[in-house]
């Protein structure tokens, strides 16, 4: 982009030699601004321009010969480093003029009202807006790498309290209830200290399974162990096991050596996040998880016949506090190189549906 006082470098196509003179001759006219001008006169040197150049604004004639400008705009519409790209044509037509905004043109002039101001100021704003574009997308980068180093930071605190609960806290309830179990076993049977003791064994062993269950839902070991096929298929018998009005059913068509490494925590934590959403909010009796491959795409779908909910309305930037649990669902299934939808309508149930392309 033009910075001070340097020339704006403008790739203009056009394949009529009268017209380019007369778009030089307006731009030599603007004295608030001097434009470096390569002049494309067919579609193949445009699109050699467009690939290889780097120009501040592209002015592109609709009529390349038998070609259109829309169609090089289709064929440029992946090009990062493309320019903003202005269309100039010799009449006006709004199907045009709407059809080159949908394909990505940075404004629609028609040659005959063409003046000095009108060309100075198109083009300024094309500038201006595709340096916006470029800044936001810039902040999106940024944004997603701090989203990805959030989560290896989220992950790794819970290893570490995992690891915690595990080799101390799970311990030591553990030691406390075998030394209680060895006192009373060297009391008389009708001691009645002894007897008060046998009662807090039981509380004992609750607490540990508790500690047990948080450490393990906090890192499941089996997860790391053998896979995320068994872990999954721990988590959900685990899950019946808290909330016993609800059934899982489990659909595995993979097999764990099809899964790479790096999807296997994202994918257990997304069926994670969908199920607690499952227990707290939908009032299902069924869930239905299944794991898939076609044509070497990996899918993931959570199913269930609860109540649901309206998306649009849970997610919408209006209720900033609603779908947390989506949104996270979303962004770890993206951060990973996959997208993830979510379909429901209120008592239709809801289906979370993830995908990593191959």
């Amino acid at each position: 982009m033009p910075d001070g006082n340097e020339p704006i470098k403008v790739l203009l196509i056009e394949d009529d030699e009268d017209d380019s003179v007369l778009i030089r001759s307006i731009l030599s006219d603007i004295p608030s601004a001097s434009y470096d001008i390569t002049w494309a006169e067919t579609y193949k040197d445009a699109l050699r321009g467009l690939r290889e150049g780097s120009y501040d604004v592209c002015l592109m004639d609709y009529r390349l010969g038998n070609r259109t400008g829309l169609e090089l705009l289709q064929k440029v519409a992946d090009y990062a480093d493309k320019p903003p790209i202005i269309i100039l044509t010799g009449q006006g037509d709004y199907r045009v003029d709407i059809a080159a905004m949908k394909h990505g043109a940075a404004d629609y002039l028609v040659k005959d009202h063409l003046s000095d101001p009108m060309l100075e100021r198109t083009i300024r704003y094309a500038i201006e807006r595709k340096k916006s574009e470029d800044a936001l997308r810039e902040s999106e980068k940024q944004l997603q790498y701090l989203s990805s180093q959030l989560l290896v930071v989220q992950e790794n605190e819970r290893r570490k309290v995992a690891a915690e609960l595990h080799d101390n806290l799970g311990q030591l309830l553990t030691a406390i209830k075998y030394n209680i179990e060895t006192v009373i076993s060297r009391q008389p049977c009708e001691n009645e200290c002894a007897s008060n003791l046998e009662q807090v064994i039981p509380l004992i062993q609750v607490a540990v399974e508790h500690v047990r269950r948080i450490y393990t839902q906090l890192r499941p070991t089996v997860l790391d162990d053998l896979g995320v096929k068994a872990a999954l298929t721990w988590y959900c018998r685990e899950f019946e096991d808290v909330n016993t009005r609800i059934l899982v059913n489990k659909d595995f068509e993979i097999e764990e050596e099809e899964i790479p490494e790096n999807l296997k925590l994202a994918m257990f934590r997304i069926v994670q996040d969908a199920m607690d959403n499952v227990a707290e909010h939908s009032s299902a009796e069924q869930v239905w998880l299944r794991l898939s491959s076609h044509n070497g795409a990996l899918n993931l779908s959570i199913r269930d016949d609860g109540k649901g909910f309206n998306v649009g309305a849970k997610l919408s930037l209006m209720n900033p506090e609603g779908g947390l649990g989506l949104r996270s669902m979303k962004r770890r299934a993206e951060l990973s190189g996959g997208n993830l939808a979510i379909i429901s309508e209120v008592g239709t149930g809801t289906t979370v549906r993830a995908n990593w392309p191959s």
